[in-house]
């Protein structure tokens, strides 16, 4: 029993270690320095129809922003990014991508630098995408199911300190793995983040408020509630006011509003 514990244990570790190396990402033939215009607008009109088929893939999302990105369409490139960082939150490409159109653009509102022992917990929560930690929760499953199977045929004259100390242990591991998939689950269908893809205002009321703020393509905002043609949003920085709703697209597709 221990063998089979232990076997599934490094099962899982070369698992994540697999899944940890970048993603061999997409591109069009040669260095991406080669490649011209014309072949970035023939790659997104060919990759287009693909999302309106209703394929939902982080690289198809990656490459629709890597070639938007080259054309000049910011908003775009943002937008498909973050829709395939919803689908794989450990989509390396999209998440230095993302980073690089920040940097790119100062006037681009900023979120907040989060203390560092905060920032290893996010990178550890994204690290583990919906496809991880459902594999997660079923090797654990598996380990915990194993553990009680243990626990019961278990010697009586033996002392019991470790079968019990596995189900504590993979128990508790099951159910904050699979609390952490139903949260992922439930943002993944619905994200509350949507980009601006046009220039825009601000406004501290629907309709004929009084301007907080301009705001350019490529912001990312999340929604929080809706009224007729306006939408409330939050800026990264917690700038909070409404602004047009056709200014906007949500990051999860065809998302009610």
């Amino acid at each position: 029993m221990k063998k089979i514990l232990t076997l599934l244990m490094l099962s899982v570790c070369v698992f994540l270690a697999a899944q940890g190396q970048p993603e061999q990402q997409f591109m069009l033939p040669g260095d991406s320095l080669r490649v011209s215009h014309n072949d970035y607008k023939a790659t997104l009109d060919r990759l287009a129809p693909l999302v309106e088929k209703g394929i939902r893939n982080a690289d198809l999302y990656y490459d629709l922003g890597v070639c938007h990105h080259h054309l000049g369409n910011e908003g775009q490139a943002v937008l498909n990014f973050l829709r395939a960082l919803n689908i794989d939150s450990s989509h390396p490409q999209a998440r230095e991508n993302l980073v690089y159109i920040h940097a790119l653009n100062p006037n681009l509102p900023q979120e907040p630098r989060q203390p560092y022992l905060v920032q290893i917990f996010l990178n550890v929560y994204a690290y583990f995408s919906l496809n991880r930690l459902a594999v997660m929760v079923l090797v654990l499953a598996l380990l915990t199911t194993l553990s009680l199977h243990l626990l019961f045929h278990y010697p009586p004259e033996r002392e019991r300190g470790l079968p019990v100390l596995l189900v504590l242990t993979f128990g508790i591991l099951l159910l904050f793995f699979s609390g952490a998939l139903a949260v992922k689950h439930h943002r993944w269908l619905h994200n509350p983040k949507a980009v601006v893809l046009r220039p825009a205002e601000l406004r501290t009321s629907p309709g004929s408020g009084r301007m907080l703020k301009e705001l350019v393509p490529a912001t990312t905002v999340t929604i929080k509630s809706a009224s007729g043609t306006q939408m409330q949003v939050v800026l990264p920085d917690g700038l909070s006011g409404w602004i047009d709703r056709q200014a906007i697209e949500p990051v999860v597709p065809n998302q009610k509003l």
